[in-house]
């Protein structure tokens, strides 16, 4: 068991076991866990690439139910059809932001196309944060095709980076639509499938297997071709002042539960000596990681947003004697809290005035921090922290803080920094 999830805010039983949850385990299963040692295998559990053959190697520990509880379930929030003080305005968050990021005015056929202009790996991502909320069984089967995608946009750009002139893609230039996108996607990425892959017939577009992700890729964006359609095309600068709105509609339910969870896990955090809730239910995840690793691989754990302050909190001041290899916190406001003094162990005389940085914990190995730029709950920890490596995620998405982990290319990326050691938590 070399792999902890710690999940972040507004996590609650009805979405613990979600599409989003599940397509995050099936792209851990598909990029991580296997670069850290574990043998992908099919369904019979022999080799192949539908899933792992150890399904327990990801270990995480649910502290959202432990968490804030909203009395009157966010009915505070704003709604879309509250009376007005000025007039109607029925523009669609998600495509104007999208304008928005273009610098003009979207066409409806070519929504992914336009981001993949730009960046292959954006698009990519894009495709997998519109499917996310939707993945059923398909979730395995989108695990594997994101390798396969990943391994091509690395073969067509050189690089996961966005590609340049001097590597686009000559195929680029025919495609008119996004369902041409999609289709031509499918053929050019065909040969970077897995060793051992089921063949291409099992990857069309109207077959079962692999061919099942492809179409739900299909319909999320054929979805997102209709919702344009229906809505009003307008320049960027028509739209520009739509992007508060659109942040708060983003962030509507997160928020808030941000701000519960936050003073409700401060508030009951405990002592070392009775530890509450939260904290003994990271504690257990992580020690019944340790107790499974029977093959002594490295163990990494990775926490996103508030998962991160809970995580550290734990091997600073709670667990200080718990070893981890590596740790990576993901939009995470672990640096912010330092500054503010909030830990169980921080230390007010070491500070930014004094010339100091706070130490690792003793028994943390190697620490990363991703930081997406547009990302609003995401802080640095290296200025902060002695020895902790920050890491930018040039996403450019408004909806960042909850895409990170849906999205194959940020696996993919993660993956290869863990093994620029030669292992992961070298």
């Amino acid at each position: 068991m070399p792999l902890v999830y710690v999940h972040g805010v507004g996590n609650r039983e009805e979405n613990r076991r979600g599409s989003a949850a599940r397509l995050r385990d099936e792209l851990f299963r598909a990029h991580l866990l296997t670069a850290i040692g574990h043998e992908p295998a099919g369904p019979d559990g022999g080799g192949g690439p539908a899933s792992l053959s150890a399904p327990d190697a990801l270990v995480s520990p649910f502290w959202g139910s432990l968490a804030g509880k909203l009395h009157w379930n966010g009915r505070s929030n704003p709604l879309p059809r509250m009376q007005r003080l000025a007039a109607e305005d029925t523009t669609d968050v998600l495509l104007d932001l999208l304008a928005e990021e273009a610098d003009g005015p979207l066409s409806a056929d070519r929504l992914i196309v336009d981001v993949a202009r730009t960046s292959l790996s954006d698009a990519i991502d894009l495709l997998f944060t519109l499917t996310a909320d939707t993945v059923d069984r398909e979730a395995p089967e989108l695990g594997v095709l994101s390798g396969q995608l990943v391994r091509y946009c690395e073969y067509a750009t050189g690089a996961l980076d966005g590609f340049t002139s001097e590597t686009a893609i000559p195929w680029w230039e025919e495609v008119r639509s996004d369902t041409e996108f999609l289709e031509r996607l499918r053929e050019e990425s065909a040969p970077f499938a897995a060793p051992g892959a089921p063949s291409a017939a099992w990857q069309s577009m109207g077959d079962g297997g692999q061919g099942q992700a492809w179409a739900v890729l299909r319909r999320r964006a054929d979805r997102l071709r209709h919702r344009a359609d229906r809505l009003r095309r307008g320049a960027a600068g028509a739209v520009g002042g739509q992007a508060a709105r659109g942040v708060r509609w983003l962030t509507r339910n997160a928020v808030p539960r941000f701000v519960g969870d936050v003073t409700t896990y401060l508030a009951q955090r405990g002592t070392p000596e009775q530890p509450g809730p939260i904290v003994r239910e990271v504690v257990e995840g992580i020690e019944r990681a340790v107790a499974g690793n029977r093959a002594g691989l490295p163990l990494v754990v990775v926490a996103h947003s508030m998962g991160g302050n809970i995580v550290y909190d734990v091997l600073s001041h709670f667990r200080p004697d718990l070893t981890v290899d590596t740790l990576v916190t993901v939009g995470s406001q672990v640096g912010l809290f330092e500054e503010l003094k909030l830990f169980g162990a921080s230390r007010p005389e070491i500070n930014g005035e004094t010339g100091g940085r706070v130490p690792l914990p003793p028994g943390l190995g190697r620490w990363i921090n991703v930081v997406d730029h547009s990302d609003l709950l995401a802080y640095r920890v290296g200025p902060i922290f002695d020895g902790a490596e920050d890491y930018a995620y040039p996403s450019g998405a408004a909806w960042a803080h909850t895409a990170y982990l849906v999205q194959p290319c940020f696996h993919a990326r993660l993956t290869r920094l863990l093994r620029t050691d030669g292992e992961a938590g070298a």
